[in-house]
């Protein structure tokens, strides 16, 4: 899915934040309004890279952070649900194992641009 796509979302093109504005390791939250919809995306940051997902638990469509900024297990290797133990491909969103197991959170298209993260 392109940011863009999402309701009340971002517009393609726009700067959603430089970079720096997410420490190495952890994510940043976004939450769009449309209506009654509510949508959550979060981007996190693995040094030079970044990957961006709805933040919604392909098992039982609720957050998968308790912490805000928090979404990877305490080795920083894997995203975790913090609700049911699940785990996911930090790269692909895949989950590897917990009642999810097979199928995988909802990927949301950014590029990295001259230090800035622009919604597609």
């Amino acid at each position: 899915m392109k940011a863009s796509d999402i309701p009340g979302g971002p517009k393609s093109g726009e700067i959603l934040c430089p970079l720096t504005d997410i420490v190495d390791g952890r994510a940043k939250e976004f939450i769009y309004r449309a209506g009654d919809e509510v949508r959550e995306i979060f981007i996190q940051r693995m040094g030079n890279e970044v990957y961006a997902y709805e933040n919604s638990c392909p098992h039982a469509y609720i957050p998968l952070n308790m912490n805000a900024g928090v979404f990877t297990e305490k080795s920083g290797k894997y995203f975790i649900c913090q609700n049911h133990g699940a785990l996911f491909d930090i790269k692909t969103g895949q989950c590897l194992g917990g009642p999810c197991n097979g199928q995988s959170l909802t990927s949301v298209e950014i590029n990295l641009k001259d230090g800035n993260i622009i919604a597609c």
